[in-house]
């Protein structure tokens, strides 16, 4: 009967032993179907709680973490009211897991998602919210993209980092024509703002994004000389000096090439 596997679970969890604990997961991974709905939040919960753990610490439970996270997702749509639930009552790295389970559950947790991402109770939730559903299909990918764009602009710095990820994503999933062209001039034009962003990993995430669009044959001639300008700008070939920090500069050495292969050198 399931009941003993969620017994088990439960005992498993109170170990501080890595095998033990993904023995339990394992065994209720292999009874998902046998699941009364009534016992799917409680097995949610569980599994989720071992998205606290840090891995840092505790690196034996890296494999146990993303067991947990494939067997709620197995669950699928059952499961999305408690993880919604849950990122309501959770601390950021939680939270990060929570929401790759619901991306990874896909279709049947983009409403709750989309519902989070325009009326977040933290700004935050916004953020998580992108993230998750950047990771689901591509009707979900473009139905998100206009909002994505805006939220290049918003004054949470965590809100600009994954917008301008998300932006990247979209773009990788897409050939040119299929998004309407005065959203990507859009969204290129915010991209080129947020390479002055006071936040570095915001800059590093707009210049890879900007590199995207170019490899996949989005811009103009004209936008790439722009793009140019600006890429040599934060590598220091332009008038200035070079971006501070490292990661910046990587994102924009590779965009560079991708500007080069294009332009030719």
């Amino acid at each position: 009967m399931i009941k003993e596997e969620i017994e088990q679970l439960y005992e498993a969890l109170k170990s501080y032993d890595a095998v033990i604990v993904r023995k339990a997961v394992a065994a209720v991974g292999n009874r998902v179907g046998d699941f009364d709905p009534r016992q799917v939040p409680e097995v949610v919960e569980m599994l989720a709680s071992l998205f606290y753990i840090d891995t840092g610490d505790r690196p034996d439970f890296f494999p146990v973490i993303e067991d947990a996270v494939k067997v709620i997702a197995s669950i699928g749509e059952p499961g999305v009211p408690t993880l919604m639930w849950l990122m309501a009552e959770s601390d950021y790295k939680a939270n990060l897991m929570l929401a790759r389970t619901l991306g990874r559950i896909g279709p049947p947790a983009y409403g709750p998602l989309k519902d989070l991402f325009y009326f977040p109770q933290l700004p935050w939730h916004r953020a998580l919210a992108m993230f998750a559903m950047a990771k689901m299909n591509e009707a979900a990918l473009m139905e998100i993209f206009p909002d994505t764009v805006n939220a290049l602009g918003d004054s949470d710095r965590e809100i600009r980092d994954t917008a301008a990820r998300t932006v990247g994503r979209i773009i990788d999933s897409f050939k040119p024509g299929q998004i309407p062209h005065d959203l990507v001039r859009e969204a290129f034009e915010k991209l080129l703002v947020r390479l002055k962003d006071t936040c570095a990993v915001v800059r590093s995430k707009s210049v890879r994004s900007i590199g995207k669009m170019v490899k996949n044959n989005y811009l103009s001639k004209e936008q790439l000389s722009t793009a140019r300008e600006e890429v040599e700008e934060l590598l220091g070939l332009g008038s200035g000096d070079p971006d501070p920090f490292y990661l910046v500069r990587k994102e924009a050495e590779e965009t560079m090439s991708y500007l080069e292969t294009v332009q030719g050198r």
